[in-house]
């Protein structure tokens, strides 16, 4: 279905059979973006769902179908911990997908969390970005992200500036977070807006609520953070699990 944003809403039957459609999807975009640029950017995201679509992707025979030469693999948000800390999206991305599959190790762009503050990190990460890219306005093929109970995505949560007032940068430090750890990096709506595809991963009862305020409630972006992703001139993709559907009107 479409709703008003011109997003897609898939609802899918339970947790697996969400992610072999995220992971279907992942391949499809991957294999496009090759034929079409030459590489395939990507931003991965933490959290359960993500591990089971990296699971899939890891495993025959989509991890024989994608060129993973050509992909280039970053993080959407980051926790200021050592990347071989338990929190550590990095790591769940390397044991889960990364360790599995023939992607070179100079493709991989984790969020360098040592030897600095997550502002240092964020200016790190937003010139690595750039670099890569070598355009003004980074344009990634695919941002993978979640959503909280709370409605946060990424690291971006209520009530704090950047859902509360966006500003001009790529990438963004997050402080006093109300979900450990506190301290994080995260992408910037700007960046998260520009993409051509953003695949919102949602399961769960507990995400009910808010998943249907943030589809068909009113705007209200510093409150529910998740509405501020509405990619200017790409597809919005919400595949969701009947559980976390369970609030919304049909």
């Amino acid at each position: 279905m479409t709703n008003q944003h011109h997003s897609e809403l898939f609802v899918l039957a339970n947790v697996d059979a969400l992610a072999d459609q995220a992971a279907q999807r992942f391949a499809a975009l991957a294999a496009a973006a090759i034929n079409r640029r030459g590489r395939f950017s990507v931003a991965l995201s933490g959290g359960s769902t993500p591990r089971a679509l990296h699971q899939r992707l890891a495993a025959a025979p989509l991890q024989r179908a994608i060129d993973w030469e050509r992909v280039f693999v970053y993080w959407g948000d980051e926790r200021m911990v050592p990347p071989d800390h338990a929190e550590s999206n990095f790591r769940m991305a390397r044991e889960t997908l990364l360790a599995h599959v023939p992607i070179p190790a100079a493709n991989i762009f984790p969020v360098p969390t040592i030897g600095g503050t997550p502002a240092d990190a964020a200016r790190a990460y937003a010139e690595t970005i750039a670099a890569a890219f070598g355009a003004e306005q980074p344009r990634f093929d695919l941002i993978l992200l979640g959503m909280g109970p709370d409605a946060h995505t990424a690291s971006l949560f209520p009530g704090q500036p950047e859902p509360t007032a966006p500003g001009d940068a790529l990438v963004i430090a997050v402080g006093d977070a109300p979900k450990p750890p506190p301290d994080r990096v995260s992408f910037s709506y700007r960046l998260l807006n520009a993409a051509r595809v953003v695949m919102f991963l949602v399961a769960g009862a507990d995400k009910a609520g808010a998943l249907g305020q943030v589809l068909q409630g009113p705007p209200d972006r510093a409150r529910l953070p998740a509405q501020g992703v509405r990619p200017a001139e790409g597809e919005l993709l919400w595949l969701v699990d009947q559980a976390a559907a369970s609030a919304i009107s049909r």
